[in-house]
């Protein structure tokens, strides 16, 4: 962000003159605090879609689902080993390579998951355009979440395919899928459901319940359910459980595509590498098949981030999880108390989802980048009574957004 007037530096932040960052206190850390999550690194002129949105301005950038914090060091490190190699030509995985996310899977769900069943991606979005384009091409619809992130909207029509939006619900203020309205809707015209678990936004973590009830509806409709869990690792309640997908049910298991990445929770979107569990041999097959002349090599560094992320990366998660879920109850105790704002629970993701249709403001997205915090509109996902935040941040950089938030509001 710009440094201004208007933006204070917590007393417990000290600017590094020669990182140019801002770092936090040794005198004021906690002995526990292994990893620098509070350190503001700054990301202008590294080519960054999120801060060059605002370029120039004095805007805090809360929008779009990256982080703010640094990589693991175990996977910096990584990084620069492969960078000492020096060779970096086309690069493919090998079954050492899709076992490192098949132990990720028993290890993390004690869910079963064979070597032969993952397939590398260069993006979750890439996968679900893949899912529809071989699985859908007798059908006119692929059914979507209503109110999700925008691709899922968007991938279908580019298939050449409707979007046909399923209803969603907001009962204990979790949003989700209405499965008492999904379980009355005809699906004759569509062969593929795409799915969002954890839920983006509103950070729901469906659970096994309701996951055998769309199940049930997917079995009765014929219909495959592609699942993008790319949030799966950010889990902020302790008594939360992330179940994948095909491990609900055999019919699950046989009638479904898990997507899943290192790059949110590890922050490497930008290295762009995910993969897709598909154990149905036939779904494979043609999955794969799609692919040709269509996506291209996964780069050598995007696979080195990921698989060290799934083997060494468990203590730096842990640590992020606890300081987002830190930022989270800040944020919902300062924002719900600001008149006209109410930010609602969530499980999942850093992302928050806040209801701003008490202010009756005519442009929201306008109203809080003229106050100097850039969010994402709830149009782009469907309600527009949201709006959503990324509290992905150094909670300095938190602390100024709120108090630039409550300052045009009150």
């Amino acid at each position: 962000m710009v440094q201004t007037e208007a933006h204070k530096i917590t007393p417990n932040i000290a600017f590094d003159p020669v990182s140019g960052n801002t770092q936090k206190d040794p005198n004021t850390m906690n002995a526990s605090d292994n990893f620098s999550f509070d350190t503001i690194v700054d990301r202008h002129n590294t080519n960054s879609a999120k801060w060059d949105k605002y370029k120039h301005q004095d805007v805090i950038p809360l929008w779009v689902a990256d982080t703010d914090f640094k990589a693991a060091p175990v996977i910096q490190q990584a990084l620069e080993d492969r960078v000492k190699h020096g060779v970096f030509g086309y690069t493919r995985t090998d079954e050492q390579c899709n076992q490192v996310v098949a132990d990720y899977y028993q290890k993390k769900y004690n869910c079963h998951v064979e070597p032969n069943w993952v397939v590398w991606v260069p993006g979750i979005v890439a996968s679900l355009t893949l899912a529809i384009r071989s699985l859908s091409k007798q059908h006119s619809q692929v059914f979507t979440p209503d109110i999700v992130y925008p691709y899922f909207h968007t991938t279908p029509a580019a298939a050449g395919k409707q979007a046909n939006h399923l209803a969603m619900t907001y009962a204990q203020d979790r949003v989700r899928i209405d499965i008492d309205a999904l379980e009355k809707r005809n699906a004759q015209d569509a062969r593929v459901m795409l799915f969002c678990n954890p839920q983006n936004p509103g950070g729901a973590i469906y659970s096994r319940e309701e996951l055998l009830r769309i199940d049930a509806y997917c079995e009765a409709n014929n219909l495959i359910l592609v699942s993008d869990e790319i949030h799966a690792d950010i889990i902020l309640d302790e008594d939360k459980q992330h179940i994948p997908y095909l491990d609900v049910s055999d019919h699950a298991h046989n009638n479904s595509i898990v997507l899943g990445a290192a790059s949110k929770a590890f922050n490497v979107a930008g290295l762009a590498c995910s993969w897709a569990v598909i154990p149905n041999d036939k779904l494979r097959r043609a999955f794969i098949n799609e692919m040709h002349g269509i996506i291209s090599e996964i780069n050598p560094f995007g696979y080195t981030a990921t698989l060290t992320a799934l083997t060494h990366g468990d203590e730096w998660l842990a640590a992020m999880n606890g300081y987002l879920c830190d930022n989270r109850d800040y944020l919902m105790e300062q924002l719900n108390d600001i008149k006209g704002l109410r930010m609602l629970p969530l499980e999942s993701t850093f992302l928050a989802w806040i209801d701003v249709s008490e202010l009756n403001l005519e442009d929201p997205c306008a109203f809080f980048e003229t106050a100097g915090v850039g969010l994402s509109p709830g149009s782009n996902f469907n309600d527009t009574n949201f709006m959503r935040l990324n509290f992905g941040c150094p909670k300095a950089v938190l602390e100024e957004a709120v108090s630039r938030i409550r300052k045009a509001l009150t």
